[in-house]
């Protein structure tokens, strides 16, 4: 028998569902439809909402090509704002239990700061954007640290990412063998964009995904498995290669260094630095790609101005600070608003574009961006949270009893080192959506974990005898 609070809701969506019918445009008729439900859903189901969000997040930037507005929102600002309002409700709904995940008040602090600099935002719609962008990640995170409290819900969590990717990466594949490199021509490079509207969010999301794999793939015993994730592997590897970002090269490179070091396999870790070497060595479009990297330290001009190289970043980077510096005292504290950032970027994009300013030219830096919008307070805060998981993977990695937490801890420590050196190189898991939710999805993973060992230890320092085998500890019922 339903309750009657499920009654109560399900005549209320019927409610909700015959207004729209009847009073609505037909697309404003269509999202409701789709929209309330998933709504309630998402609140009374909240475990297995998040599992579906997430997977679809994985997929919907595959449908960019939809001719789909609702309310002036394509599809992909549509899910991405009304997941991010559906998650700050539970999160509010839910606050006793999400306060005792690790960075709550430096999160609440955060959030304080970004509602005063969308306050100060001049364009309405474009800081709703953002805000949902830079909010969404961080409540999921705690939604996920609160709600994946067994393992098993953990590892299907992982696992319906994984998935997702996966269909994901069989049209990347597609594309590339398709010839689809052809038609993309960048920067003096044929670039495999996949299925993907934009080629660095296919880079981002192609990054996530091959650590991913490579984590699975260690973990794999019988041999068949480990063949058939090493292919897989190797056709990640193949599209990631072929989209010739940096940022995403840079930092597959770091991931391996770290977590290989972290699982004491310092023979495999040999191997893939000597091979990345020898690659980098034998491969002239890497060496060109990665040589504005001697240019930088380098005395001599051969490159050019050293303004202009890594695709100007260096130039943008110099330039944006001295300009954020002149700004008054209280905007270089509070930040410039929602989407301030492109002022800062101005002066260095008319050397290059004409007089009249026909589009926006990012920082090239995720944290010099957080900085001209939200100011310091927000940036302390937010690679606090950064350090929080540094702190809680290390302490998780040497003193877990579950060997599958130990695993995830040195993974996600091996990530957030991945990010801190993207996000210092490009738009990458704060400006992009779909890695930033892959990335702090995984965080509320190692935070659930936490909050899991955490009462073994307390439990154990009272004198209460817990064990239990090295697979893991008994399941919830």
């Amino acid at each position: 028998m339903a309750s009657r609070i499920e009654l109560s809701i399900a005549s209320i969506t019927v409610v909700l569902l015959a207004g729209s019918i009847l009073f609505l445009p037909w697309k404003l008729m269509l999202g409701a439809i789709v929209a309330i439900p998933a709504a309630v859903c998402f609140l009374s189901r909240p475990r297995e909402a998040l599992l579906a969000v997430f997977g679809c997040r994985v997929l919907v930037d595959l449908f960019h090509w939809v001719p789909l507005n609702v309310g002036g929102l394509n599809m992909l600002e549509a899910f991405g704002g009304g997941v991010a309002a559906l998650a700050a409700v539970l999160f509010f709904v839910e606050l006793r239990r999400v306060e005792k995940t690790p960075g709550f008040m430096v999160l609440a602090l955060y959030l304080c700061v970004l509602v005063v600099a969308a306050g100060r935002s001049g364009e309405v719609r474009d800081a709703a954007e953002i805000l949902a962008k830079y909010i969404s990640p961080l409540l999921l995170m705690f939604l996920v640290s609160s709600y994946m409290n067994t393992r098993q819900a953990r590892q299907r969590f992982i696992m319906v990412i994984t998935g997702a990717g996966l269909i994901s990466l069989s049209v990347s594949c597609y594309h590339l063998f398709a010839g689809q490199m052809q038609m993309h021509l960048r920067q003096g490079y044929y670039r495999l964009v996949g299925g993907y509207a934009n080629l660095h969010n296919h880079a981002l999301f192609l990054l996530v995904l091959n650590v991913l794999l490579f984590y699975w793939l260690t973990q794999l015993k019988q041999p068949k498995h480990k063949i058939a994730a090493l292919l897989v592997q190797v056709a990640a590897l193949m599209c990631l290669y072929s989209t010739y970002v940096r940022t995403a090269l840079t930092g597959f490179v770091v991931f391996l260094i770290v977590f290989l070091y972290l699982e004491k396999r310092y023979e495999l870790l040999s191997v893939a630095v000597l091979a990345a070497i020898a690659l980098v060595v034998t491969n002239e479009s890497l060496q060109d790609r990665f040589s504005d990297i001697v240019a930088v330290f380098g005395t001599g001009d051969s490159l050019g101005s050293k303004r202009t190289l890594g695709s100007g970043r260096f130039g943008i980077w110099t330039s944006s600070f001295q300009e954020f510096m002149k700004q008054p005292p209280a905007d270089i504290v509070l930040g410039l608003g929602l989407g301030g950032h492109y002022e800062m970027t101005d002066m260095y994009a008319d050397l290059y574009r004409s007089k009249e300013k026909s589009e926006n030219l990012d920082s090239h830096n995720d944290y010099l961006s957080l900085l001209y919008q939200l100011g310091p307070i927000a940036l302390v805060c937010y690679l606090s949270l950064q350090v929080t998981v540094l702190r809680i993977g290390m302490q998780l990695h040497r003193r877990a009893r579950d060997l599958w937490t130990r695993r995830w801890a040195r993974f996600m420590v091996a990530l957030t080192c991945v990010t801190f050196v993207t996000n210092s190189l490009s738009n990458s898991f704060i400006q992009r959506v779909t890695a930033a939710w892959l990335f702090w999805g995984g965080v509320g993973v190692l935070f659930a974990c936490w909050r899991e060992e955490r009462s073994i230890w307390e439990s154990e320092r009272a004198g209460v005898l817990v064990d239990f085998p090295a697979t893991g500890p008994p399941k919830a019922a």
